[in-house]
């Protein structure tokens, strides 16, 4: 027979208890960055050695992979005073693969 568990919900609207907050060990500026706005996918080769080396931190302290690189990126660039590039090598043209609703319109 199964037993009968009885479960509350809470509020979901926080508390001051429970107000998110960036954790002791992360800069303000990572925890600014994750969740904020438009993200765009990123698709890189990466050794296999710091693959698994990532997976296995993730494991252990309960982190995404992103998580982890978003955290290392920002980190990274904390320090470093970075220029932006021109307009004109922004608005390069795309190299790669033309999306296939694209395809279908110029044929």
């Amino acid at each position: 027979m199964a037993k009968n568990k009885n479960f509350t919900f809470e509020s979901l609207v926080p508390t001051k208890s429970t107000e998110q907050s960036a954790p002791v060990n992360q800069p303000a500026a990572i925890v600014a960055l994750q969740d904020n706005g438009p993200s765009t996918k990123v698709t890189f080769d990466c050794p296999n050695e710091l693959v698994e080396t990532m997976k296995d931190y993730g494991y252990w302290e309960g982190m995404s992979q992103k998580d982890i690189i978003i955290e290392a990126l920002g980190v990274f660039f904390e320090d470093k005073k970075i220029k932006e590039r021109p307009e004109k090598v922004k608005m390069r043209k795309k190299v790669g693969r033309k999306p296939k609703a694209l395809k279908a319109f110029l044929n």
